[in-house]
């Protein structure tokens, strides 16, 4: 078990349990840091105003970004929640995705999918995504299981799929380095490119990258030694976690499978400091 998981997310995004339910898991797994990084939302971060047991809470998101043809996402931690500019954009970005629900609703209907916003059962507070709309699907008898319901209706190319808003790396590294926070590239391994992945970092870091989600689930041994010795080259704080969201299926991996050690933390809240 790793000493802290730095990626998990909440029902305030495309998890499934409250940001309580995962502290709880988190310390009967005897996990002693981590950050709900829920996407494009800071919803799940009043959890930092509260004392817990043995346990140190991050603040954390992780930002959707652009860069040219390629979607990225760079995680921040120890965001200031109370940030104007950092509020504003969120609630922007959570505007832009109600907006894109319901364009995707209203495909969907076109093909005999009948869904509302009701059906998702979202609340106020949470990012709505794809994610809701292909539970909602299921739950409704249209298919039997998550994965079959996202893919034959709303990734690119399919009939319900909708563009998502996103800010380009650019803003997303500026909004979270201005907050007081620590901008870091998550899950480098999922960029299809893989051949410029480096040319991007280095590009990332003029700015403002301070790090890299080193290990994580879909990186293999290989990709966390490559991104370890990037870090190391390029001088960039090393992080990871189990990009955990406590949905019932087999593969999912717990809190604390993929983290870092207390070492590699204090790194990160010393450079913080």
């Amino acid at each position: 078990m790793n000493y802290a998981d730095l990626h998990i997310h909440s029902n305030y995004s495309d998890g499934n349990l409250a940001p309580e339910q995962i502290i709880n898991l988190a310390q009967k797994a005897g996990v002693k840091s981590i950050s709900i990084t829920d996407h494009d939302s800071i919803s799940s971060q009043y959890v930092i105003n509260n004392e817990y047991e043995d346990i140190n809470i991050i603040p954390g998101i992780e930002l959707s970004t652009e860069y040219e043809d390629l979607e990225i996402h760079v995680l921040g931690y120890f965001i200031n929640i109370n940030d104007i500019d950092l509020i504003k954009t969120v609630e922007q970005l959570n505007k832009s995705r109600i907006e894109r629900v319901e364009e995707i609703l209203f495909k969907l209907e076109k093909n005999n999918i009948h869904i509302t916003l009701d059906d998702l059962a979202v609340d106020i507070k949470s990012t709505i995504g794809r994610g809701h709309v292909a539970n909602a699907m299921v739950k409704k008898g249209y298919f039997d299981n998550y994965k079959s319901a996202f893919s034959s209706f709303l990734v690119k190319g399919k009939p319900a799929y909708v563009k998502g808003c996103k800010l380009s790396y650019k803003e997303a590294i500026k909004i979270i380095n201005n907050s007081g926070g620590i901008s870091v590239l998550a899950h480098p391994g999922q960029i299809y490119k893989k051949i410029v992945v480096e040319s991007i970092i280095k590009d990332l870091k003029f700015y403002g990258l301070k790090g890299i989600e080193v290990y994580h689930p879909s990186h293999s041994r290989e990709q966390s030694n490559d991104f370890y010795n990037l870090c190391k080259k390029y001088k960039l704080l090393i992080t990871g976690g189990s990009d955990y969201h406590g949905k019932d299926c087999h593969n999912e991996n717990f809190i604390g499978s993929y983290g870092i050690d207390k070492d590699l933390l204090n790194k990160l809240i010393n450079y913080r400091r």
